[in-house]
């Protein structure tokens, strides 16, 4: 298998990874927030859980990128230096 092929899987797999767990994340503070914590406490899970899943589309955008250095072959051509 080619190294371009198996990097690519590691980077999508990765962005996979984290997206899955940024979601089980936000799902835990929002099921949290239905055992009737203080008010604070409930606004506070909303706002970390609404921040953790702002970031999703940020984790795509890295993977594109990563995945035009692959195609590109920048790491092998840094590694000559």
């Amino acid at each position: 298998m080619k190294r371009e092929s198996i990097e690519k899987r590691a980077a999508v797999k990765s962005a996979v990874l984290s997206t899955l767990f940024q979601v089980l994340g936000a799902a835990a503070l929002l099921h949290l927030r239905t055992l009737g914590p203080p008010e604070w406490l409930a606004g506070l899970m909303l706002i970390l859980a609404v921040a953790d899943l702002i970031t999703i589309p940020f984790t795509f955008t890295a993977l594109w990128q990563r995945v035009r250095e692959i195609e590109k072959g920048e790491l092998e051509e840094a590694k000559k230096y």
